[in-house]
This record gives C-alpha cells, structure tokens and sequence, in this order.
C-alpha cells in the first residue's frame, strides 16, 4: 500500500473503520488487495472471519472504496464489513440529524464509510421534511436542538395516532439523566447513544437496531387479536390499538407465545436490547399501555418476579 494511500486515511481512526491495527503496517498494494478478492470471495470472507486473512479484522471500509471497480467486488467489500441492506438488497438509507453541522457531517461520513446512504439534517423541521421525502431506514436524532427537541420530533412523528415506522437513535450529550432516556425510550425511540461513544460501539448500534427492524416477526392473530409489528398494527376485533413501538413489539411477542409465562427479562432482551435490562420500569409502562388500549387486564396476566402471559379470551 503507498504512504500516499496511507497518509491520506491518517486522520480518519483506523478502529473506526473495523480494522484493529493501523493500515500502514500492512504494505501491501491496492492491486494485490484487489486480485486476492476476486480471486476467491467466498474464502477470503470465511478467511476475514476466522482471523486468518493477514489483514487484521475486517477489509477497512476506506480500502473497500477506494478499491471497488465493479458491483461484483463491491458486493464482496461490503459483505466483508456486515453492512446491513435496505430494501431490494441496496444499502439502508439513514438520516442524521444534529444543529451542529460539523457533528453531523462526521457522523454522516463515518456511517457512510460503513457502506450505509446518509442525508442529513441540521433542525428538527428539516429532519420532519427530509423524513417526507427520503423514507430512511433509520434516524439518528440529536436530543438538544433549537427549535425542537428529540420528544417533541418523536411526538410530532407519532401525531394522529400514527406510529414511528423506522428506528430511531437519540444521540445525547453526557449530562443527560437517566430519565431523559426514559422519556424517550416511552415515546419510540429504539436507542441511546451518548456523544463520543466508541465509533465501533455507534456502528454496532446501528447494526442492531436495523436488524431488529428487518427481523420484527410476522403477523400473528389470537382469537379478537391481531397484531403485525412490521407493519405497526394491532387490532382487537374491529378496534385499532394505539400502541407505541416497544408495547407492540411486545404485544406480538407474548401473541406469539400465547398461554405460557414469558420471563421479564426474555421480554428486556427482546424488547428493549441487552443494553436495557435496567429499564424495568419501561417494561411494566409498556404492560400498563397494552392492558389500557385492550380494556380487558384479563387478557395479560401478571406472574409477580417472573413475566407475563397473554391468555385469549373469547
């Protein structure tokens, strides 16, 4: 690899792009990169997985760019690196919203060198257009901004009854509470990230929350109940329930398990993510709004210190 290629990329982390050791100490040409990949995909990628290509970790996303010349080859570098699809097998599409602008285009900058397609937005108004107009996968959304905070886009997003089709991360500075990140999580937001967390954590976050969304399971009725999380609908007979994101995802996971005790913390780490499992209390205002829009608390049935059940009734 030439020091030119190699000083180019120096001011961009080397573990922001998944690679564990710096790029100049594996002098190797662009070409011969190239050819290795072409060579053989499928036995480089199980080679980049097993940790035996000479390359430490992952092809770096900075490399798989600079050397993709055909569809071919660019499918292999972004298969290498985990990128998450969108619809149609293109990359997800992602919104970045931050009034900082120089915050927003790194992060923009850092998802897209992940193989991700990012617009950005610099206000809560111009996210709300940007959403209209670009249908993205998945919205990072700064908590503080002038004319909107974070809240107040996710209710405006939720107005009419109309719920949060994609996912949203909220980025927070350091000094935000705990209960911000309630008020939050309550209102659909799928995550939180503090500024100036790791760039791989941030990645790894946002792989998982598309995940989440693209495996949400089937539609699945009970008796009067219907519930279809993909699709952010849930009926009761012939009555729409209004239910915020997580208490439907958790309504279709109990559905889906209908007379058997579901343990709380399965419930945590299916619902909320690993990352929540201290978030007891969204889980019990996640009950709390299912058994209010059912209006029948006999349909879900509290087992005190273990889980819930959903119990069909006629």
């Amino acid at each position: 690899m030439s020091g030119r290629f190699c000083m180019k990329r120096r001011e961009t982390s080397d573990a922001a792009m998944g690679c564990s050791e710096p790029l100049r100490r594996y002098p190797r040409t662009q070409r011969s990169w190239q050819t290795e990949l072409r060579a053989s995909p499928s036995r480089r990628l199980a080679s980049s997985r097993s940790g035996s290509w000479p390359m430490p970790g992952r092809l770096c996303l900075a490399l798989a760019a600079d050397l993709s010349t055909d569809s071919a080859f660019a499918q292999v570098s972004l298969n290498l690196l985990g990128c998450e699809r969108g619809i149609g097998g293109v990359p997800a599409k992602l919104l970045v919203v931050d009034d900082e602008p120089r915050t927003a285009e790194l992060t923009a900058e850092l998802l897209r060198r992940a193989g991700y397609s990012v617009d950005v937005a610099n206000s809560g108004t111009e996210a709300l257009e940007r959403i209209r107009s670009v249908s993205p996968d998945l919205m990072l959304l700064d908590y503080e901004m002038p004319d909107m905070e974070a809240p107040e886009v996710l209710d405006t997003l939720r107005s009419g009854g109309d719920r949060i089709p994609f996912p949203v991360i909220i980025l927070t500075g350091a000094r935000h509470s705990p209960g911000d990140q309630v008020v939050g999580i309550e209102r659909g937001a799928a995550d939180f990230i503090v500024k100036g967390t790791d760039r791989q954590v941030v990645l790894a976050r946002v792989r998982g929350a598309l995940r989440e969304r693209a495996s949400a399971p089937g539609a699945v009725a009970r008796g009067r109940l219907h519930v279809d999380a993909a699709r952010g609908e849930a009926r009761l007979g012939d009555r729409t329930l209004k239910l915020e994101r997580r208490p439907l995802l958790m309504l279709q996971l109990l559905a889906n398990r209908s007379g058997e005790v579901v343990p709380r913390s399965e419930l945590l780490d299916q619902v909320w993510g690993s990352s929540y499992k201290g978030f007891e209390h969204s889980l019990e205002q996640a009950v709390h709004q299912i058994r209010r829009e059912l209006r029948e608390p006999k349909w879900i049935e509290t087992f005190r210190g273990i889980g819930y059940k959903l119990v069909v009734q006629a």
